[in-house]
């Protein structure tokens, strides 16, 4: 219901998944990459963790669909039908309701109004993996559009209460709650690469050493997109890990996050 107080801040990623055909290659690719175990889960798929805590999970079904490979992240909601009703309100598709994967809860599974997966959710006392710029953490999910304002648009209305930062041409821009904590981002994909790079939400994971990073992502079978791009939040390059979920490998710098 409205105004429980949770576990967790509401508008960012409570829990990330990471959905393939294959576990070949992941173990030894987010060892190297970004520090994670790869272990036996509950029987549903495995989890990725940290020092043994929950980081993400990873869902093998050699069946799957290709739309559902990559990275999917559930933004956590206040009151979960509520939030699904704003989403589609502004023109989001409900795919499926399910619950999260390896943590307890409830969730729904959506498409926003340009086509890309995101889920909502309500995760159960102490389930939810919150944003962290902890090294090997999730710390942020960016949702990136070939229509910025139009972005931006869905977003407020997703969740209303959350400000923008203003917006800065080429640049990553967060959504914020009343505390000031980066949420979201929101960036508008280059016009030369919309052809082949259709509208998704980037998972961004901490990582000490940016360069260091996007070596071993390609020493341990994975492909570099780009690299060594830096601006006021750090450094980032963005990898294909080899089942083929894609992120954004940053090294935090400043205070933006």
């Amino acid at each position: 219901m409205t105004g429980i107080s949770h576990d967790y801040p509401v508008g960012a990623s409570v829990w990330q998944e990471l959905r393939v055909r294959s576990l070949d290659g992941l173990a030894e690719f987010y060892r190297a990459v970004l520090g994670l175990t790869l272990e036996a889960g509950d029987g549903r798929g495995v989890l990725l963790t940290a020092s043994g805590d929950r980081v993400a999970g990873v869902i093998a079904d050699p069946e799957l669909a290709e739309a559902e490979i990559g990275w999917h992240v559930f933004l956590g909601a206040d009151d979960l039908a509520a939030a699904v009703a704003r989403a589609t309100a502004a023109g989001a598709t409900v795919v499926r309701t399910a619950e999260p994967m390896l943590i307890e809860g409830e969730a729904t599974w959506l498409l926003d109004p340009f086509g890309a997966p995101f889920g909502l959710a309500v995760p159960a006392p102490g389930q939810a993996v919150p944003v962290s710029t902890e090294l090997g953490r999730m710390s942020l999910v960016d949702p990136t559009n070939h229509d910025l304002e139009a972005q931006i648009a869905f977003q407020q209305a997703l969740f209303p209460s959350d400000a923008h930062d203003p917006i800065v041409p080429h640049e990553v821009c967060f959504f914020r709650n009343a505390e000031g904590l980066a949420l979201r981002g929101s960036y508008e994909v280059a016009e030369e690469v919309r052809p082949f790079l259709p509208p998704h939400w980037l998972p961004w994971f901490s990582v000490a050493d940016q360069s260091a990073a996007i070596d071993a992502a390609a020493a341990a079978g994975g492909t570099v997109n780009t690299r060594d791009n830096v601006n006021g939040f750090g450094t980032w390059g963005v990898v294909v890990d080899p089942g083929g979920g894609v992120f954004k490998a940053l090294q935090v710098a400043g205070s933006a996050l």
